[in-house]
């Protein structure tokens, strides 16, 4: 069996997969923020708390604290049934936005 030939730049960088997924998963969650923005907080409630509560470990781990600590506030509020402001969200969405920008940039570089 042969393992796949990976692009030059990944194979040098033995993280290169890990940072790709990341970006992946910051574009889905990017998504899912977007549509949950100004419903009801009754609805948006669980799902902006898986959100919140994935983003504030990951994004930790690739070293954007602001991300992590704005998701791991929005994470707690939710689990103890606190309402999240609608700018609250936006302003993980912000966050969110600025933080692919800067990875894509990090890895162009």
């Amino acid at each position: 069996m042969f393992a796949p030939r990976l692009p030059a730049a990944m194979s040098a960088d033995p993280l290169a997969r890990l940072r790709a997924r990341f970006r992946q998963r910051c574009e889905e969650d990017l998504a899912t923020l977007r549509l949950l923005l100004n419903q009801d907080a009754s609805v948006r409630h669980e799902p902006l708390r898986m959100v919140a509560h994935g983003l504030s470990g990951i994004a930790g781990s690739f070293g954007y604290g602001s991300l992590s600590a704005l998701a791991g506030d929005i994470d707690y509020d939710l689990t103890r049934d606190r309402r999240v402001a609608d700018e609250r969200v936006s302003e993980l969405v912000t966050t969110l936005e600025w933080t692919l920008r800067e990875s894509l940039e990090s890895d162009q570089a």
